[in-house]
């Protein structure tokens, strides 16, 4: 278990501060809670991959059985799949002529600016995933060729990880995205040699988990998301270690993001980092049912955590592990919460929040009303008009993959 250092994250707190104010690339915000890690980010020397052991495979968001599911939906031309089908046809992350681009060092600065390599290694996670899935449901083996292609340019090249003030977000956006894409390939399809995946095992080893096994008390969206490439990079490589301590990072984070009446007149705060900042300069909202940490900043931002917190969720219980439970209340508050702002519902929105519609809460409906049969009226108005969903991010095709799945293919929960 980690020790907490409460006279190290008021400094932290107050470092952040000023870090935000001057953009400084070299600060430390990293969570003291995780100042000890028992992740090893060393490459493994054996010369084969990390055995299948211990996981479900395929097993990171979706499973075996229900991609099985989602190729039949497509031929069979059911609702909402085909349309979600056919605008990942249409994307540029599709093309069978698709190239990569990689790059040895990815340095991102605030808002991605300087940009070097940024958008290069997010597209290429995401065009990796969107090709693998093209395979499971086409069979076409150009797609899983190309997925192949993309992952080993980027374990072939990617040495010197990521640097800057954005180095650990974006580390968790790719890191998050490419074991999606590497879990598809590997188990459904037999074209990828054990050297290739030993090589991508030990990027993402090396590459990847040092930017994420510290976590970090910016905002809550950056340590989510980092809880959520833990987890998916522990289920990839076989990884126990980092698998279980992503979930330990998100079980500091997850409650201490949505307000929930049981938390009394003020929100919970993130393990180790002191208060988290849930207004702006100008406004600090009411704390009711279902606000997000960072609604008062932007939708976006706001989504964005809540994506990592449920794509975590959702990749555990692929796993036969229920964490949605630990999070449910404040998950349906949140989606009825942005809901009754959305269109058709147009509640005028209270205060200076401002609300959007976003690529995510498919995955968040699926579990919540699907499998749990919790009615979320709201959220069940807004869906259909925004369906089929794109991408941001990690947020990435969740009508392909998780619109009216339910339960197909879950393990029983280990008790």
């Amino acid at each position: 278990m980690n020790t907490l250092f409460p006279l190290a994250a008021a400094a932290l707190c107050l470092a952040l501060s000023t870090a935000a104010l001057t953009k400084d690339p070299n600060a430390d915000t990293s969570n003291p809670a995780y100042a000890q890690t028992p992740v090893d980010v060393s490459a493994n020397t054996t010369g084969k991959p990390a055995p299948a052991t211990g996981f479900i495979h395929p097993g990171i968001i979706v499973n075996r059985a229900q991609l099985a599911e989602i190729k039949k939906r497509v031929a069979a031309g059911t609702q909402p799949q085909k349309a979600a089908f056919d605008a990942v046809l249409a994307s540029p992350l599709a093309a069978l002529d698709y190239t990569p681009h990689p790059w040895a060092t990815v340095e991102c600065g605030s808002y991605s600016n300087p940009n070097l390599g940024c958008k290069d290694e997010e597209g290429d996670a995401q065009a990796a995933y969107t090709q693998a899935l093209l395979w499971s449901i086409t069979g076409n083996d150009a797609y899983a060729k190309n997925a192949i292609r993309i992952m080993n340019a980027w374990s072939a090249k990617l040495t010197g990880g990521h640097t800057n003030a954005n180095a650990q977000v974006q580390a968790s956006w790719a890191g998050a995205m490419w074991p999606r894409a590497a879990e598809i390939i590997r188990y459904t399809y037999k074209g990828w040699p054990d050297a290739d995946i030993l090589r991508f095992q030990n990027m993402l080893t090396t590459q990847y988990l040092p930017s994420l096994i510290h976590g970090t008390c910016e905002n809550g969206n950056k340590e989510l998301t980092m809880s959520e490439a833990l987890v998916n990079i522990g289920v990839f490589n076989d990884n126990r270690f980092a698998f279980n301590f992503g979930i330990t990072m998100w079980r500091g984070r997850a409650p201490a993001y949505i307000y929930f009446k049981s938390d009394g007149p003020k929100p919970i705060e993130p393990v180790g980092c002191g208060p988290a900042l849930w207004g702006n300069k100008n406004f600090t909202p009411d704390f009711v049912d279902g606000l997000l940490q960072e609604s008062a900043r932007d939708p976006g931002h706001a989504n964005f955590a809540l994506a990592g917190m449920v794509d975590l969720a959702e990749t555990a219980r692929q796993q036969g592990i229920d964490l949605y439970s630990q999070i449910g209340p404040r998950v349906i508050a949140a989606l009825e919460f942005q809901a009754q702002y959305l269109p058709p519902n147009n509640t005028p929105p209270p205060g200076k929040l401002e609300f959007a519609v976003r690529p995510t809460w498919e995955i968040a409906y699926n579990e919540y009303h699907n499998r749990l049969n919790n009615p979320l009226p709201k959220m069940s108005a807004v869906l259909p008009l925004i369906r089929p969903t794109g991408i941001n991010h990690q947020i990435i095709w969740e009508t392909l993959t998780h619109a009216e799945i339910g339960s197909i293919g879950l393990p029983p929960v280990k008790k």
